[in-house]
């Protein structure tokens, strides 16, 4: 009898402690599962594809071209809770980088130019997103190796919000000197995918 008292005793917290991880996780668990019973997205027509642009730029009154290509490739599927699935797209210059160095400030921050998403380029962005690469807002900040501004949108480290950068081209000439002139590249593929029924 004593036995049988102590298990009651020593499961109810077991239990207890069981029905709180059941609740926090079930709802997770759910959606993970109602995720990746959805339908895979289709697949795109073209699943590479090469876009050259030319960026021409001022730093303290010197002009500057880059002349470079974009490189887009399909990547496969990909979920998360917000979207769903969703295809998953890679974009890297063809120097192999992701990005264009344009200033190194100090040796902790670097401004670079970025040439846009691959998404956009192949053809590939939701309804509902609206995405049109600009001159101005396509700088990326880094400090120390951490990114804290990308197309106009500042980044957080440790929950703290960075906001000493520009909010515009000519916050980025004040402060830095550099002039975006002018961006010119190859458009988008429209109508990549097949029709859904």
């Amino acid at each position: 009898m004593k036995v049988k008292k102590t298990l009651l005793l020593l499961s109810i917290p077991l239990l207890l402690a069981f029905a709180i991880i059941v609740y926090i996780a079930l709802p997770w668990l759910l959606i993970i599962i109602g995720t990746q019973l959805e339908p895979n997205p289709p697949r795109p027509e073209i699943t590479y594809g090469k876009f050259p642009f030319r960026l021409e730029y001022e730093i303290n009154g010197q002009r500057k071209v880059i002349q470079d290509t974009l490189i887009c490739e399909y990547d496969g599927i990909g979920s998360n809770e917000g979207q769903g699935k969703y295809r998953k797209w890679k974009d890297l210059l063809a120097g192999g980088d992701r990005e264009l160095p344009l200033l190194e400030v100090n040796g902790r921050t670097e401004i670079s130019y970025y040439p846009g998403i691959a998404e956009y380029y192949m053809g590939d962005l939701d309804r509902t997103e609206e995405y049109q690469q600009t001159v101005s807002d396509s700088i990326i900040i880094e400090q120390g190796g951490i990114i804290i501004k990308k197309d106009g949108r500042v980044f957080e480290n440790d929950g703290k919000t960075i906001n000493t950068q520009f909010s515009n081209s000519n916050e980025l000439l004040d402060k830095y000197h550099i002039k975006l002139i002018s961006w010119d590249s190859t458009p988008p593929i429209k109508g990549n995918f097949p029709e859904t029924k």
